[in-house]
């Protein structure tokens, strides 16, 4: 597979559940050939490509996949390898708009599309268009409120669907939700919302004291067995994820004694960690699977590495998406936790292996990932590595739900 950096930025709806993910393409090679093809025509091929080697499920799961319509595609409508009713199309305005645009358009509406208009600022102009699109993204960042009030107002009115694009925070994804937008774009669920308050939540607070016992090396399997039971929510969760598909155990584990047994100390501690967060009052289940998808991230790329101890990346990676989920600085709440001192440096100051992989992580939620350079592994096998843990994470939610 050539070296294309694949990267996903989530598309939310009103419940902070997955809508769909636009696909990004960065291709990290030079072209050995003395003529590029143009633009169009390579970002044309690279997705067509990266969608065959990969598979549209391995990309974005049962969301949809957001990408861009390029006038390549608009010629050779044929050339798109994916049913219609799984992916949104984004026109932009640089492909003109003319009769024969509009009718390949409207047979790409037909086949299942879902057509989004992108970048699209005077609306006046446009009314057509307005009559073939389900979607219309305006970028937050460029409009004021009372203009997106005003652009809500008019576009509702041909039944478009309005979509808040790079939402950056918390804040700004509640004060458009607020507004009636149907869909939020952004990285916001992973810039964490720091509070004032100086005390945790009653359940914030029982997860980290769930969590001091399951991470200190002095608790012994007992201590932990009971630390477990004495949460019936986690003991549930732990023994229905356990009896579930997702480990698909020829007999059923019906007591945490047996799972322990199963599962042995150190993966019954990041298990049962997982669980403990998702535990938490008031906090999508989206936020934890960021810490799930962090975590098989830094484990995975530390075994094609062929890193040692490759539970402490694992552990490192779900424990950096705590200020995220407390709400608190991450400093604050690494450092009472009876962690390896190598896995606090790896996780606050980005120090070491741990500290490589766990950065490393975090940039392939971003656009910048597309940046990313880390020796003995090229950027296709970083993208391929963070969606087999994408889709590990999903599997997990979907059974803990």
């Amino acid at each position: 597979m050539q070296d294309i950096f694949v990267g996903r930025q989530p598309i939310y709806n009103r419940n902070l559940g997955i809508y769909a993910y636009e696909m990004l393409f960065h291709d990290g090679c030079e072209n050995s050939a003395g003529e590029e093809p143009s633009e169009d025509r390579a970002s044309s091929q690279e997705i067509i490509n990266t969608f065959v080697d990969m598979g549209l499920s391995n990309l974005v799961g049962n969301s949809l996949a957001n990408i861009t319509l390029t006038e390549h595609f608009l010629i050779r409508r044929n050339a798109l390898p994916f049913p219609g009713e799984r992916v949104i199309l984004d026109i932009h305005p640089n492909i003109p708009i003319n009769e024969h645009t509009l009718n390949t358009l409207r047979k790409f509406k037909n086949s299942g599309f879902t057509l989004a208009l992108n970048n699209y600022h005077e609306i006046s102009d446009f009314s057509e268009l307005f009559e073939i699109a389900d979607i219309f993204k305006l970028d937050i960042q460029y409009t004021t409120k009372k203009e997106a009030q005003s652009y809500i107002k008019r576009l509702k009115k041909h039944g478009l669907k309005i979509l808040a694009k790079k939402v950056e925070t918390l804040e700004e994804y509640e004060s458009y939700m607020d507004m009636d937008f149907d869909y939020f774009q952004g990285f916001f669920l992973s810039n964490p919302r720091i509070l004032k308050s100086k005390t945790l939540e009653t359940s914030k607070l029982s997860a980290m004291q769930l969590l001091s016992t399951l991470c200190n090396s002095d608790s012994d399997t007992a201590s932990i067995e009971q630390a477990i039971s004495s949460d019936l929510t986690l003991s549930y969760k732990l023994l229905k994820l356990m009896n579930s598909a997702f480990f698909h155990l020829p007999d059923e584990i019906d007591s945490i004694k047996r799972a322990v047994v199963f599962l042995g100390r150190r993966k019954l501690t990041y298990w049962a960690s997982m669980l403990a967060l998702s535990n938490m009052n008031n906090r999508p289940l989206e936020l934890v699977k960021i810490a799930m998808v962090r975590a098989k991230t830094c484990e995975l790329i530390a075994k094609k590495l062929e890193l040692k101890d490759t539970e402490q990346f694992f552990t490192a990676g779900m424990f950096s998406a705590l200020d995220i989920l407390m709400e608190r600085p991450i400093n604050s709440l690494i450092t009472p936790l009876p962690l390896a001192d190598e896995i606090k440096a790896g996780i606050v100051h980005h120090k070491g292996n741990i500290g490589v992989l766990v950065k490393c992580s975090r940039l392939l939620e971003t656009s910048a990932a597309k940046k990313l350079s880390i020796k003995g592994i090229t950027k296709a096998e970083l993208s391929a590595l963070y969606f087999q843990a994408d889709n590990w994470a999903q599997k997990v939610t979907q059974s803990i739900k």
